[in-house]
């Protein structure tokens, strides 16, 4: 298991190293897909179930969540799209480019969530008739359409296919111009954009509870308490902040240096790389909602209503 990419097709049996791969990249993707598609779902519909949370944040949100989802249901790709395969041209760049265009339009609706919240909290008085707060549709359309017109570049001619190419790989897709304009060009700044504006959310978040457990002082000799309470609030955000670079984002960073930059690098190790980093990246909008309950009070009423309906049958019998 620790060949190269190319070593199967000198392999004295190249149809048992390509299953052997394949089943590396079922037994990692499989699960980790399952996961990301359910946290998705459960979250879509406990937003569109419930009518107080359709606002401008939230149907932003919705639409990170459907990248999301997309991103869990194309999971098993990823690591295949660094194998060498005997598909047909249309056939090779649709394998490549849906992927692509897919997480690329997950980070662009995680960049506009986030840049949503920022203005919310930094801004708050301008948030209101800011275009990010009113021009929802229009927005969400672009967040999709930019993507997807810089994942079809290759299939309008920006590719290193020639006529004579008789193999499916992501090199012969993406050349490397290409390449290096996507990871240093779109992906990179769009993840530090993200930490930049999450780190300047917390130091406003810090001086505003600065503020309220010094009026609160003045109010009250005996603070410990709320002091202790707002102490725990912010150490859990700068707890998640730093998950979500460290456990989410360094993985995925890792994943595509490593991808298309070094070379002779195990099939294990790469598969690994691939569908950790993937995923890794893919859990942040969980990161994001998991402590607001709102999001999950109609799966706990359903919960409820339920408990109750085998209450009342077990009563009855």
């Amino acid at each position: 298991m620790n060949e190269s990419w190319d070593d199967c097709f000198n392999h004295s049996s190249p149809h048992t190293c390509f299953a052997s791969q394949k089943a590396l990249i079922d037994m990692l993707s499989a699960p980790l897909s399952s996961i990301i598609i359910v946290g998705n779902l459960v979250i879509i519909v406990g937003i569109v179930g419930n009518r107080r949370l359709h606002s401008p944040a939230n149907y932003y949100l919705l639409s990170l969540l459907l990248s999301g989802l997309c991103t869990g249901l194309i999971l098993p790709s990823f690591p295949r799209m660094n194998l060498k395969s005997g598909f047909v041209f249309q056939v090779c760049f649709f394998f490549h480019i849906f992927p692509n265009f897919i997480f690329l339009a997950f980070l662009s609706n995680l960049l506009v969530v986030h840049y949503d919240r920022y203005v919310c909290i930094i801004h708050p008085f301008h948030y209101g008739p800011s275009w990010i707060h009113n021009c929802v549709p229009v927005v969400i359309l672009t967040a999709w359409a930019l993507p997807l017109i810089f994942a079809s570049l290759p299939l309008v001619g920006w590719n290193s296919w020639s006529p004579g190419t008789t193999l499916c790989y992501f090199k012969f897709v993406f050349p490397p111009a290409y390449i290096y304009l996507e990871i240093y060009g779109l992906l990179i700044p769009s993840i530090l954009a993200i930490t930049a504006m999450t780190a300047r959310v917390l130091h406003v978040a810090r001086g505003q509870m600065e503020a309220i457990k010094k009026m609160h002082r003045v109010v009250q000799s005996d603070a410990t308490s709320l002091e202790r309470q707002l102490d725990f609030k912010y150490a859990k955000c700068i707890i998640g902040f730093f998950f979500i670079f460290l456990v989410c984002w360094v993985p995925y960073i890792v994943f595509i240096h490593v991808s298309f930059f070094v070379r002779n690098i195990g099939t294990r190790t790469h598969i690994i790389l691939s569908c950790l980093g993937t995923s890794s990246a893919a859990i942040i909008p969980f990161v994001l909602v998991i402590s607001n309950r709102e999001y999950f009070d109609l799966w706990r009423k359903v919960f409820q209503r339920v408990g109750q309906c085998c209450a009342k049958d077990e009563d009855l019998n």
